[in-house]
């Protein structure tokens, strides 16, 4: 695949190249294309949330955290 960036879009790749951050600009376009396929799986996921709590199926904030603060509390004390 070839693929056309701007002109400021490969002088930032190659900066990133030129600071030592990728060994090349193949390994920094790959990291932009991870990226956004990380955010599109979040986006997915929230979006997967949001229907649930549209549905009915979320559970209670109160309940959360008091489940996370007697965790915390186990955890505390398993650790002195």
């Amino acid at each position: 695949m070839n693929v056309q960036l701007s002109p400021d879009s490969m002088q930032f790749v190659e900066g990133l190249v030129a600071s030592g951050q990728f060994e090349s600009a193949e390994a920094a376009i790959a990291a932009g294309v991870q990226l956004l396929k990380s955010q599109q799986q979040l986006r997915a996921e929230i979006q997967k949330g949001i229907d649930e709590l549209d549905a009915g199926q979320g559970i209670d904030g109160d309940v959360v955290f008091s489940e996370l603060r007697e965790r915390a509390k186990k955890a505390m004390e398993s650790a002195e």
